[in-house]
């Protein structure tokens, strides 16, 4: 793996679509919650592609760290970037927007920008805005959103 981002948003920061007490019944709302707002990114060469490696949330807050690392592979893969969103917990329309302006980028340049896997979060905002034929491997290769 080459390249490692890593976001931690301000320790006040409750995302409107998650309640601010996530504690389990018999918790404290104090602990700190089981999932902290966090993007990881790893990439590496695979051929003329590269991969891009997702884990975390993509949120309205992580989504510039996922398009950065995004368009840094792009600009340095000869043919685009394939994404491993299989380990990305939460997905929003953020995240989905920032994928399409980068797809968009990346046919500007003769390149592609594929989803290689997807955890269900991904796979259910691709599915619901029909979005995910967009994001498909070229040549009918495996589908990884069905």
């Amino acid at each position: 793996m080459h390249a490692r981002e890593a976001i931690m948003p301000d320790s006040g920061h409750h995302p409107p679509h998650r309640p601010m007490n996530d504690a389990a019944p018999g918790t404290s709302a104090d602990s700190t919650p089981p999932y902290p707002s966090t993007l990881l990114t790893d990439s590496y060469s695979e051929g003329p592609r590269k991969v891009v490696v997702v884990r975390g949330e993509v949120d309205y807050e992580t989504a510039p760290a996922l398009t950065a690392a995004v368009r840094e592979a792009l600009r340095t893969s000869a043919d685009g970037v394939d994404l491993d969103l299989d380990a990305v917990r939460f997905w929003d329309c953020s995240a989905l927007n920032a994928l399409l302006r980068l797809r968009r980028e990346a046919l500007a340049h003769g390149k592609t920008v594929t989803v290689r896997s997807a955890s269900r979060f991904v796979r259910r905002v691709l599915t619901l805005t029909g979005t995910s034929p967009l994001f498909r491997l070229p040549g009918g290769g495996t589908d990884a959103m069905a």
